[in-house]
């Protein structure tokens, strides 16, 4: 993905030394579309998912705690973008570009990134099972996704497909780059 990345801006500034304003845009751009995704941020999260298993009809107490460290990757989905996203002026000197509200692009719990911290069982209770402690970490995986809003991360997402999309415009030629999100016009 980040060789992608690369060739795409290459590849935009070799197209962008033309002279044709419209034809330097369409090739562009359609460089960075073919990514499909454009990928403008990694978050590493480490969670504890804690269990304390208390049922009033059994005698004792199961507790369990696990550490994880996930990785977030967000951005934008550029099958959503289109050519009418984009809108140059006459003068061919400014460009508005509305790109589509950043998501999640990856999430990955690997295994080895996973690690038990803590267990207690009492009483006449049973260990958790292997497919309990599955669902345990798949409540916290979807706790992780859940938070995303209030992590930040679609904000870092915005601002760094701004940023992207503002220099790559920017060695098109253009003077004047204004990025705006097709969310935002809802608000």
């Amino acid at each position: 993905m980040k060789n992608n990345l690369i060739l795409t801006l290459i590849a935009g500034i070799i197209f962008c030394s033309c002279d044709n304003k419209e034809k330097q845009i369409d090739e562009a751009l359609s460089k960075v579309v073919a990514c499909a995704e454009l990928g403008t941020v990694e978050y590493t999260i480490t969670k504890l998912i804690i269990t304390d298993d208390d049922a009033f009809f059994k005698f004792g107490d199961r507790k369990i705690i696990f550490s994880c460290r996930t990785t977030m990757k967000a951005g934008i989905d550029l099958k959503e973008f289109t050519k009418e996203d984009v809108k140059v002026s006459e003068d061919n000197k400014s460009v508005e570009v509305n790109l589509p509200h950043p998501k999640v692009l990856s999430f990955n719990m690997a295994a080895e990134d996973i690690k038990l911290e803590y267990s207690k069982v009492s009483g006449l209770r049973t260990d958790f099972n292997t497919d309990e402690r599955n669902d345990l970490l798949k409540q916290g995986e979807k706790a992780i996704l859940d938070d995303a809003p209030n992590l930040g991360i679609y904000e870092d997402a915005k601002e760094n497909a701004s940023d992207f999309f503002k220099a790559l415009l920017a060695n098109c030629g253009f003077e004047n780059v204004n990025v705006s999100f097709k969310d935002d016009e809802k608000q």
